[in-house]
């Protein structure tokens, strides 16, 4: 009988993902964020200038309006383009991670034997760059548990390619099981056989 141990694990010894080394995203990605920011910010605007048309009362204060629509849209591109340069992805053996986030960072490790489904999605602004977002979904999750935005379009197809072979399907796992639980049906069919066989007839 095989003896019973579980014995402390130090962390020290545990793999530290602080060490993976970080792809970052594809630098044209950036163009498409600041495309994206500037329709936003045509937007916004238009629609200020309308309230302003048929708000007389308050055009007295249109300065300062137009000072903090242009704080609040400097805004936005500052923390799209700090956003931008601290993501960053990396392939392990095991698993995928993924680093995002601007004041507060967020780091997200998917191991391969969860994944359940992978896909890619190209936008209209990143089609134009040739751009595509990688989605990861993972069990019992209805949405992407992990999506990569600004990978170019064929490394996006090579890294699904790659996760699609790490996919552990339901047949996978208990295959073994199968054929370990057939052999003791047919043993027990032929010891059936052989006793009937063996039983004198009246």
């Amino acid at each position: 009988m095989e003896e019973f141990s579980n014995h402390s694990v130090s962390f020290d010894s545990l793999p530290k993902f602080e060490l993976a080394t970080l792809t970052p995203l594809n630098k044209d990605y950036l163009n498409v964020i600041y495309i994206g920011n500037s329709i936003f910010s045509i937007l916004i605007a238009i629609g200020l200038l309308i309230f302003l048309y048929f708000n007389e009362s308050i055009r007295t204060y249109i300065i300062p309006m137009i000072i903090i629509l242009v704080c609040c849209i400097g805004l936005v591109f500052w923390a799209s383009t700090v956003g931008f340069k601290k993501k960053g992805f990396a392939l392990r053996e095991k698993d995928i991670i993924f680093k995002k986030g601007i004041l507060a960072t967020t780091t997200t490790i998917i191991p391969f034997n969860r994944i359940q489904h992978v896909a890619l999605h190209e936008g209209v602004l990143s089609r134009m760059y040739q751009l595509s977002e990688l989605q990861i979904y993972t069990a019992g999750g209805s949405s992407s548990d992990m999506h990569i935005s600004g990978l170019q379009k064929e490394e996006a197809e090579r890294i699904k390619s790659f996760l699609l072979t790490k996919i552990v399907t339901p047949i996978d796992i208990f295959s073994n099981t199968e054929i370990e639980l057939e052999k003791p049906i047919e043993t027990a069919i032929a010891s059936k056989e052989a006793s009937e066989k063996s039983e004198p007839q009246n």
